[in-house]
């Protein structure tokens, strides 16, 4: 079962909560050489709007580029217009591996480089084309190490925090930067206690919950954002149903969480109960965003081929989805969550059960693999002698 889901991800036929067709995509209009610049972003991995929803930044993981989008969304009743203005490509020595970015405010991002520092940037309204910039400071690497995915939480003027998600070090951490002083003036570590590489990580738009993609752990963990959050901290809540979640961002209204899975084509579609996110939680609807042929292409491990990054218009008109075979896709998130709505109430309880035991099954399969392939390692052949050797000592 997993071998399947390994090659070509989970079956749509198998999962009755799937929508098997690609979702409501919405066309966009574009200058040539903003064309060209999407076509050249390579394998991309976070994306984000700014906080006046006129930007659209993505990150451009194995170019070491930021591509940063004008963009103008009109919304007039089921008609959705798109048009990217124009486009700016930034480059520099500090961009290692950009995998992490979030908007400080219009003009400065904050970038989270997995094989470097996170480090902050200011893109000029006026830039276009390609540019080379200088870092305007730096978070210390003692503080964020190999960090992958951020979150900023803008507080007073001249002040923000920064959770940044260091994923090979399994960490969530939190950073004061003083924007006058460029510099991280306090620094906890805010998440340890179950992280399996986080890699992905969001606030509610009303700062109440925290949500972190937990990769290897195949869950999306929430947090009620509290002073006492620290490092021993458990979950408040939990989604499930998620091979290899990535991005996941909460509708503004914050009745919702979208999760990009990285391992399959679709974005899942959670639910909570008004006003918290308290409890563990299943798909109402697996939203499907890349076709077989832009799936397949980037099928070569298990935890890729899927969308990677995913953001919301502050309108809750739209969304976008990055990935290497589909850089920028945009999706009717009105039509998606009347889908899953629908969807949810019309299939019922027992349909979703289903999907529930297919998505553990897997997980099964996935570990009975691993557990597999370690019995017949070289290691594990030549200490089988001292394993027998311990279990006759011990009247085994």
């Amino acid at each position: 079962m997993f071998l399947a889901t390994a090659l070509i991800g989970p079956s749509a036929c198998a999962r009755s909560l799937y929508v098997d067709d690609v979702g409501t995509q919405i066309d966009y209009e574009a200058p040539q050489y903003v064309r060209d610049l999407i076509a050249a972003l390579g394998r991309t991995e976070d994306i984000k709007f700014s906080p006046n929803n006129k930007r659209l930044a993505v990150a451009g993981f194995v170019r070491n580029k930021i591509t940063v989008f004008e963009i103008s969304i009109v919304a007039s009743g089921d008609s959705k217009n798109l048009r990217l203005t124009r486009a700016v490509e930034i480059s520099s020595s500090h961009l290692k591996s950009p995998h992490g970015i979030d908007f400080i405010d219009d003009e400065r991002i904050l970038v989270a480089n997995r094989d470097g520092e996170a480090c902050i940037f200011n893109v000029p309204s006026d830039a276009v084309g390609r540019c080379e910039l200088a870092p305007l400071s730096i978070v210390p690497s003692k503080d964020a190490i190999t960090p992958g995915s951020v979150a900023v939480v803008r507080n007073s003027r001249g002040k923000c925090e920064a959770l940044i998600c260091n994923n090979y070090v399994h960490t969530v951490t939190k950073h004061l930067l003083d924007l006058e002083s460029r510099c991280s003036t306090k620094t906890q570590i805010l998440f340890r206690k179950w992280m399996n590489i986080p890699d992905g990580i969001c606030l509610s738009e009303d700062k109440q919950w925290i949500a972190v993609s937990n990769h290897d752990a195949h869950t999306v963990l929430l947090y009620e954002n509290k002073s006492s959050l620290n490092e021993t901290s458990d979950p408040d809540g939990i989604l499930r149903g998620t091979y290899y979640p990535h991005g996941l961002r909460f509708t503004p209204d914050r009745r919702f969480i979208l999760v990009a899975d990285a391992s399959a084509p679709y974005v899942n579609i959670y639910k909570g109960d008004d006003p918290d996110w308290r409890g563990v939680r299943n798909p109402l609807l697996s939203f499907r965003v890349l076709n077989n042929a832009d799936y397949s292409r980037a099928r070569g491990i298990p935890g890729e081929g899927g969308p990677k990054g995913i953001d919301i218009d502050k309108t809750m008109n739209i969304f976008v989805t990055t990935c290497e075979t589909r850089p920028l896709a945009f999706f009717d998130l009105t039509a998606a969550l009347q889908t899953a709505c629908s969807r949810s109430n019309l299939q019922g309880n027992r349909a979703r059960r289903a999907t529930e035991v297919i998505y553990e099954l897997d997980l099964l399969e996935e570990l009975q693999k691993k557990i597999s392939f370690f019995e017949k390692s070289r290691s594990w052949r030549f200490t089988a002698p001292l394993r027998q050797l311990f279990s006759l000592l011990r009247g085994d």
